[in-house]
Protein backbone atom coordinates (compact mmCIF):
# COMPACT_ATOMS: atom_id res chain seq x y z
CA UNK A 1 0.00 0.00 0.00
CA UNK A 2 1.22 2.97 -0.95
CA UNK A 3 1.03 5.45 1.95
CA UNK A 4 3.29 9.04 3.58
CA UNK A 5 5.41 8.54 6.66
CA UNK A 6 4.03 10.73 9.35
CA UNK A 7 6.73 9.79 11.67
CA UNK A 8 10.38 8.44 11.81
CA UNK A 9 9.00 5.13 13.25
CA UNK A 10 11.14 1.85 12.80
CA UNK A 11 9.62 -0.13 10.18
CA UNK A 12 8.39 -3.36 10.84
CA UNK A 13 8.09 -6.42 8.30
CA UNK A 14 10.65 -4.93 5.74
CA UNK A 15 10.55 -8.49 4.03
CA UNK A 16 6.75 -9.15 4.23
CA UNK A 17 6.65 -5.11 2.06
CA UNK A 18 9.32 -6.35 -0.29
CA UNK A 19 6.99 -9.74 -1.10
CA UNK A 20 4.23 -7.07 -1.35
CA UNK A 21 5.87 -4.83 -4.18
CA UNK A 22 7.00 -8.10 -6.29
CA UNK A 23 3.62 -9.22 -6.23
CA UNK A 24 2.47 -5.97 -7.55
CA UNK A 25 4.57 -6.01 -10.48
CA UNK A 26 3.71 -9.12 -11.33
CA UNK A 27 0.31 -8.25 -11.66
CA UNK A 28 1.09 -6.99 -14.66
CA UNK A 29 1.81 -9.84 -16.14
CA UNK A 30 -0.39 -10.24 -19.44
CA UNK A 31 -2.68 -7.02 -18.59
CA UNK A 32 -2.40 -4.30 -19.94
CA UNK A 33 -4.90 -0.87 -20.13
CA UNK A 34 -8.18 -0.83 -21.15
CA UNK A 35 -9.19 2.71 -21.45
CA UNK A 36 -7.00 5.38 -22.74
CA UNK A 37 -6.99 8.54 -20.58
CA UNK A 38 -7.06 11.49 -23.22
CA UNK A 39 -7.05 14.44 -21.16
CA UNK A 40 -4.27 13.47 -19.12
CA UNK A 41 -2.01 11.89 -21.82
CA UNK A 42 -0.73 9.06 -19.31
CA UNK A 43 -1.62 6.67 -17.54
CA UNK A 44 1.04 6.55 -13.84
CA UNK A 45 1.11 3.45 -11.47
CA UNK A 46 3.23 5.32 -8.53
CA UNK A 47 5.35 2.65 -6.72
CA UNK A 48 3.07 1.18 -4.09
CA UNK A 49 5.00 1.42 -0.55
CA UNK A 50 5.24 3.38 2.17
CA UNK A 51 7.37 6.56 1.80
CA UNK A 52 10.35 5.10 4.45
CA UNK A 53 10.89 1.95 2.77
CA UNK A 54 13.29 3.64 -0.41
CA UNK A 55 13.56 7.02 1.11
CA UNK A 56 15.85 8.29 4.44
CA UNK A 57 17.87 6.18 7.14
CA UNK A 58 15.96 3.26 7.26
CA UNK A 59 16.22 2.79 3.88
CA UNK A 60 19.14 0.43 2.51
CA UNK A 61 20.87 -0.02 -1.44
CA UNK A 62 19.35 -3.34 -1.63
CA UNK A 63 15.99 -2.40 -0.72
CA UNK A 64 16.00 0.31 -3.12
CA UNK A 65 17.28 -2.11 -5.98
CA UNK A 66 14.86 -4.58 -4.99
CA UNK A 67 12.01 -2.20 -5.59
CA UNK A 68 13.65 -0.45 -8.97
CA UNK A 69 13.69 -3.96 -10.01
CA UNK A 70 10.59 -4.39 -9.40
CA UNK A 71 9.41 -0.99 -11.30
CA UNK A 72 11.35 -2.35 -14.37
CA UNK A 73 9.35 -5.65 -14.37
CA UNK A 74 6.05 -4.04 -14.29
CA UNK A 75 7.10 -2.22 -17.65
CA UNK A 76 8.15 -5.34 -19.12
CA UNK A 77 5.19 -6.30 -18.75
CA UNK A 78 3.15 -4.26 -19.97
CA UNK A 79 5.09 -3.90 -22.59
CA UNK A 80 4.48 -7.60 -23.36
CA UNK A 81 1.23 -7.77 -22.68
CA UNK A 82 0.40 -4.89 -25.34
CA UNK A 83 -1.88 -5.70 -28.18
CA UNK A 84 -0.14 -5.33 -31.28
CA UNK A 85 -3.14 -2.79 -32.71
CA UNK A 86 -2.99 -0.70 -29.40
CA UNK A 87 -2.38 2.74 -30.81
CA UNK A 88 0.94 4.45 -30.43
CA UNK A 89 1.98 4.84 -26.68
CA UNK A 90 5.56 4.48 -24.84
CA UNK A 91 6.25 2.63 -21.68
CA UNK A 92 8.73 3.53 -19.13
CA UNK A 93 9.63 2.73 -15.52
CA UNK A 94 10.85 6.52 -14.24
CA UNK A 95 13.54 6.00 -11.01
CA UNK A 96 14.30 9.19 -9.62
CA UNK A 97 16.82 9.17 -6.60
CA UNK A 98 17.19 10.04 -3.73
CA UNK A 99 13.45 10.93 -4.26
CA UNK A 100 12.34 6.98 -4.81
CA UNK A 101 9.17 7.28 -3.43
CA UNK A 102 8.57 9.62 -6.55
CA UNK A 103 9.18 6.59 -9.07
CA UNK A 104 6.47 5.08 -11.20
CA UNK A 105 5.50 3.40 -14.18
CA UNK A 106 3.95 5.52 -17.15
CA UNK A 107 2.21 4.82 -20.14
CA UNK A 108 2.25 7.60 -22.16
CA UNK A 109 -0.32 8.44 -24.49
CA UNK A 110 0.51 11.86 -25.82
CA UNK A 111 3.89 11.94 -27.11
CA UNK A 112 4.72 15.57 -25.84
CA UNK A 113 4.37 14.52 -22.67
CA UNK A 114 6.52 11.86 -23.28
CA UNK A 115 9.52 13.56 -25.10
CA UNK A 116 8.87 16.11 -22.52
CA UNK A 117 10.08 13.76 -19.90
CA UNK A 118 12.46 11.58 -21.62
CA UNK A 119 14.52 13.87 -22.94
CA UNK A 120 16.44 17.15 -22.23
CA UNK A 121 15.05 19.74 -21.33
CA UNK A 122 15.47 23.42 -20.37
CA UNK A 123 13.61 26.05 -18.81
CA UNK A 124 13.34 28.91 -16.32
CA UNK A 125 13.57 26.84 -13.19
CA UNK A 126 14.21 23.49 -14.20
CA UNK A 127 16.71 21.74 -16.70
CA UNK A 128 17.36 17.98 -17.34
CA UNK A 129 20.48 17.08 -18.98
CA UNK A 130 21.39 13.39 -19.66
CA UNK A 131 24.15 11.22 -17.65
CA UNK A 132 26.76 9.58 -19.67
CA UNK A 133 29.18 7.02 -18.62
CA UNK A 134 27.13 5.61 -15.53
CA UNK A 135 24.22 2.97 -15.67
CA UNK A 136 21.96 2.49 -12.62
CA UNK A 137 21.27 -1.18 -13.84
CA UNK A 138 25.35 -1.40 -13.46
CA UNK A 139 25.38 0.39 -9.97
CA UNK A 140 22.47 -1.21 -8.43
CA UNK A 141 22.79 -4.84 -10.16
CA UNK A 142 19.75 -4.41 -12.28
CA UNK A 143 18.21 -6.17 -14.67
CA UNK A 144 16.81 -4.83 -17.63
CA UNK A 145 14.75 -7.64 -19.73
CA UNK A 146 15.04 -7.63 -23.67
CA UNK A 147 13.96 -4.86 -25.50
CA UNK A 148 13.91 -2.15 -22.75
CA UNK A 149 16.40 0.29 -22.75
CA UNK A 150 18.26 2.87 -20.02
CA UNK A 151 18.57 6.38 -19.67
CA UNK A 152 19.69 8.97 -17.04
CA UNK A 153 19.46 12.46 -16.55
CA UNK A 154 20.50 15.42 -13.98
CA UNK A 155 17.41 16.47 -12.41
CA UNK A 156 17.81 20.65 -11.51
CA UNK A 157 15.15 22.35 -10.08
CA UNK A 158 16.13 25.98 -8.93
CA UNK A 159 13.07 27.97 -6.95
CA UNK A 160 12.60 31.82 -7.14
CA UNK A 161 15.27 32.13 -4.15
CA UNK A 162 18.04 30.94 -6.36
CA UNK A 163 18.34 27.60 -4.06
CA UNK A 164 19.15 24.19 -5.98
CA UNK A 165 17.44 21.11 -5.63
CA UNK A 166 18.92 18.08 -7.57
CA UNK A 167 18.08 14.88 -8.21
CA UNK A 168 18.44 12.01 -10.93
CA UNK A 169 15.60 10.92 -13.04
CA UNK A 170 16.72 7.26 -14.58
CA UNK A 171 14.28 6.06 -17.12
CA UNK A 172 13.49 1.84 -18.53
CA UNK A 173 11.82 0.51 -21.18
CA UNK A 174 11.12 2.54 -24.57
CA UNK A 175 13.28 5.86 -24.20
CA UNK A 176 16.28 6.54 -26.71
CA UNK A 177 19.95 7.51 -25.95
CA UNK A 178 19.39 10.05 -28.59
CA UNK A 179 18.10 13.62 -28.50
CA UNK A 180 16.22 12.78 -31.62
CA UNK A 181 12.41 11.55 -31.97
CA UNK A 182 12.63 8.30 -31.63
CA UNK A 183 9.74 8.11 -34.76
CA UNK A 184 7.19 5.45 -34.83
CA UNK A 185 8.18 2.24 -36.51
CA UNK A 186 6.01 0.27 -34.23
CA UNK A 187 3.55 2.19 -35.31
CA UNK A 188 2.54 0.31 -38.35
CA UNK A 189 -1.49 -0.41 -37.49
CA UNK A 190 -3.06 2.85 -36.35
CA UNK A 191 -2.23 6.54 -35.26
CA UNK A 192 -3.44 7.14 -32.30
CA UNK A 193 -5.86 9.30 -33.45
CA UNK A 194 -6.92 7.21 -35.75
CA UNK A 195 -7.57 4.83 -33.36
CA UNK A 196 -9.50 7.14 -31.10
CA UNK A 197 -12.03 8.16 -34.08
CA UNK A 198 -13.05 3.97 -34.21
CA UNK A 199 -13.23 3.40 -30.67
CA UNK A 200 -14.11 6.65 -28.34
CA UNK A 201 -15.74 4.37 -25.75
CA UNK A 202 -12.09 3.30 -24.48
CA UNK A 203 -11.17 7.06 -23.71
CA UNK A 204 -11.37 8.37 -20.41
CA UNK A 205 -12.86 11.97 -20.13
CA UNK A 206 -11.54 12.31 -16.43
CA UNK A 207 -8.98 14.75 -16.01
Amino acid sequence: MRRLALSDKKLRNIPRRLRAISRWADSFEGWFLEHFPLRRGFENFKIPVIETLVEGKQTTPAIQAHCAQQLINAAAHLIQARPDETPECWVVAAILVPDMFSSEVCVYIDKSRYLGSTLPFEYDYFRQTRITGRSLANEWGLIVPPGLHEVGFHFIHEDEDGEQFESEHWYFGEVSSSDEDPGGDRWKYKTFKAFQAEHPHLFSTAT
